[in-house]
């Protein structure tokens, strides 16, 4: 027969079994696996977000480069550049400063904003300034420029143009043909048929026998007036 301290003890031994059993599940390690997939899971959303930052838009109140350019004070350097030179070929040298600077705030603006949709169209615009300097340094500058262009964004539709552009660039100049007449140079003699210049009136023409003058500088002569220039008395 069982006493009641008995049974007590029994009851105790029964909890402490029932908790314990309770508690193996919670207390067992997770498998290996587990672990990988539960470490791994926030470090793909984080990639992504990472990824989506880097490819952000440039905000236009952004200032880039030494010069503190926003990207549309980039664009506007280089078309005033470009229209200076247009105006006076003879000032490219002075535009060089302001375009180095331009090209620093666009490195810093590619640096921040790599994937700026703005971006191939500025480099575009930079090798068409370059384009209009004709000495080897701005030919080189052509080719640094496209060469930019394609490593960065071989895919932009600007490359197949500036590829075409590119095999342009030229040190010398291109312009229309003129002609010119040297100091000193007389006008090509008038064709058969053509007007003859006339002797003016009181001034005697040149004539190759002295004292006589051609039939049809004589014939000139008295059409205007002139006194007839002597001539030759026939032989009888």
């Amino acid at each position: 027969m069982r006493t009641p301290e008995l049974k007590r003890l029994i009851a105790c031994v029964s909890l402490v079994a029932a908790a314990a059993t309770a508690a193996v599940p919670s207390t067992s390690p997770h498998p290996a696996g587990s672990h990988a997939a539960v470490a791994k899971a926030p470090a793909k959303p984080a990639k992504l977000v990472a990824k989506a930052a880097k490819c952000k838009m440039a905000p236009a109140d952004e200032y880039f480069g030494k010069l503190k350019l926003s990207i549309l004070g980039i664009r506007n350097t280089i078309k005033d550049q470009g229209f200076k030179v247009d105006y006076d070929p003879l000032k490219a040298p002075s535009t060089l400063g302001a375009i180095g600077l331009t090209e620093d705030a666009i490195h810093d603006w590619q640096h921040k904003y790599p994937c700026d949709t703005w971006l191939p169209g500025t480099l575009y615009a930079l090798e068409q300034f370059y384009l209009k300097i004709h000495t080897d340094d701005g030919v080189k500058c052509v080719h640094a420029t496209f060469a930019w262009l394609r490593r960065d964004y071989p895919k932009s539709k600007f490359v197949q143009i500036a590829r075409r552009e590119d095999g342009q660039a030229t040190a010398v100049p291109a312009g229309p043909a003129t002609a010119s007449v040297e100091p000193g140079a007389t006008a090509a003699s008038p064709a058969a048929g053509t007007a003859t210049a006339v002797t003016l009136p009181g001034q005697a023409p040149a004539t190759p026998v002295p004292g006589t003058a051609p039939q049809s500088v004589i014939n000139a002569q008295n059409a205007m007036g002139a006194s007839p220039a002597p001539t030759a008395a026939p032989h009888h």
